[in-house]
């Protein structure tokens, strides 16, 4: 496999505090990696930097053989990166295809002042998003909502409605932090379901979770950090049996037994 995305000596320092410290990793085109630790250990954080939203304070950060180092959160998105939030980012007062839409402004050419005198190809962007984000809401299982608001959905359908939108850039890369939370166990079987469909489908997936149900099952490769430092890296099972992981982090609950 290539690496789709590599981390390089990723420091970010807010002030005297060192929130992801020196952190390299590598994930591989076509896989499931996850990022777990212990809460303010710096996950969100890194996915922050990856993203754009936060500037690093040194390393370099690459998605394919693109140095995206330093720049916009818009650009970044561009080169296929899409994402999703620990606090589901979505418009209640929105319909549910009306939120997935959104997800495609990229896509549409026209600038505010063209879309007021070229009604005509205002109403065919307008057409070929609507089309797209119901071939999205339909591979997702939620075409049925296509209509409703946002705040009428349970919680269960607005995470994957979540995952509709950012796929709405076709990302090569979909980034999803903690996909899982608040889930119920039949909401989150569901719920990875998409995810190995989504992957078996050509995608790489990124994941920052605590369910380690979930982690363990469904992850290719794990990184684990603490304190915004990579303390271990490898399968699952080489991450349950990793003592200093054991010690930070899980505890003796998800050791294997020989």
């Amino acid at each position: 496999m290539s690496v789709l995305l590599k981390l390089v000596n990723v420091t970010k320092q807010f002030g005297g505090l060192i929130a992801v410290d020196n952190l390299s990793m590598c994930v591989e085109s076509g896989s499931i990696h996850s990022l777990i630790g212990p809460n303010g250990s710096g996950k969100t954080t890194t996915t922050n930097l990856i993203e754009g939203v936060y500037p690093v304070t040194s390393g370099r950060i690459y998605f394919g053989d693109v140095d995206i180092t330093g720049k916009a959160t818009h650009e970044i998105a561009g080169y296929g990166i899409g994402r999703t939030f620990q606090n589901i980012k979505l418009y209640n007062t929105m319909t549910a295809i009306e939120n997935v839409m959104v997800g495609g402004h990229e896509l549409a050419q026209l600038g505010l002042v063209a879309s007021l005198f070229r009604v005509r190809e205002l109403n065919r962007e307008e057409k070929m998003l609507r089309q797209k984000a119901e071939e999205l809401l339909n591979y997702v299982g939620l075409y049925e909502t296509r209509d409703q608001y946002v705040k009428n959905l349970p919680y269960g359908k607005r995470k994957i409605l979540e995952v509709a939108r950012a796929l709405m850039m076709n990302p090569k890369l979909l980034l999803l932090d903690e996909p899982a939370a608040g889930l119920n166990p039949s909401e989150r079987t569901v719920f990875v379901n998409l995810l190995h469909r989504i992957h078996n489908d050509g995608r790489t997936l990124f994941l920052i979770e605590h369910n380690m149900d979930v982690v363990m099952n469904i992850s290719e490769m794990i990184t684990v950090i603490n304190f915004g430092a990579k303390i271990a890296e490898g399968s699952a099972t080489d991450v349950q049996n990793n003592p200093e992981v054991i010690k930070a982090y899980l505890g003796q609950r998800y050791k294997v037994k020989k």
